[in-house]
């Protein structure tokens, strides 16, 4: 079995409570497998992040960003060119306990403080008798953490569960890969090497969903993700493996109550 690569920042940055990094990906990139000593804060200004875990999938659509736990295993897939805003933080300046992950909205106050600490102009510059002059990080590091609390307890669980059983995850990590499949719960269980009662009844125990509803969830996971980086709503249906476009666009009012049209509308509105 590979060990997730860890990743550190040395001994320099340890007094930091919260380190900052931009980065810039291009479509399709994938980071795979690691864990990190610290809280990592996922924030995405263009493009959509798609995070993995052992527990669970969530999806990162526009105003929305993932705090991942200390020690927690993930996996980062890009969708359309993304422009990462992390955080790495200090895991005991954070509210202990809750999930391994906590999907929190990025209002404007967040949005602009996250934002804030990439920019140097607010570091300031010293003049003769004015004594020390806050960098961004003593003005902002204080705020951030504190809306990160009041944002992580009304965080509710955004996760697509993941299971643990080692054959009903080969099915998902294919499904996953292949949205649009329409193979029936039996033939996937074929595939696994087990019979379609025992697939069923694992699924509803470790995920809380049948097979059927598991899937649709991980459609419209990846339809909200394509709507955001501009695909049209027939492109999405052939990409999900539905038979029209009216028949997503159905399940897509039905789950959100709105249209994939008024969904794409909202997001440019937001950004």
């Amino acid at each position: 079995m590979i060990q997730p690569k860890l990743q550190t920042f040395g001994a320099l940055p340890a007094a930091q409570k919260v380190i900052a990094q931009s980065i810039d990906y291009a479509d399709d990139t994938h980071e795979i497998a690691h864990i990190h000593h610290r809280s990592q804060l996922v924030y995405a200004t263009t493009g959509i992040v798609r995070v993995v875990t052992p527990g669970g999938l969530w999806m990162l659509t526009p105003g929305h960003a993932l705090l991942i736990g200390s020690q927690v295993e993930h996996e980062l897939y890009m969708v359309g060119k993304v422009s990462m805003r992390t955080l790495y933080i200090d895991p005991d300046a954070l509210p202990a306990g809750g999930a391994e992950c906590r999907m929190l909205t990025v209002d404007a106050l967040l949005r602009a403080s996250l934002l804030g600490m990439f920019d140097s102009a607010l570091d300031g510059e010293a003049t003769a008798g004015s004594g020390a002059v806050p960098t961004r990080e003593t003005l902002l590091v204080p705020l951030i953490l504190r809306l990160l609390q009041l944002a992580c307890a009304r965080a509710p669980d955004k996760r697509l569960p993941l299971p643990v059983n080692a054959r009903l995850r080969r099915i998902c990590e294919r499904l996953i890969a292949q949205p649009a499949s329409n193979d029936t719960l039996e033939a996937w269980a074929d595939e696994v090497g087990a019979s379609a009662r025992t697939v069923a009844r694992l699924f509803r125990q470790e995920t809380g969903m049948t097979f059927g509803q598991w899937r649709e969830q991980l459609r419209l996971a990846e339809a909200m993700s394509k709507l955001a980086v501009g695909h049209t709503p027939g492109q999405i249906a052939q990409d999900l493996g539905y038979a029209d476009v009216r028949t997503f666009s159905a399940m897509f009012r039905r789950a959100f109550g709105c249209t994939p049209q008024q969904f794409r509308q909202h997001l440019s509105e937001t950004d």
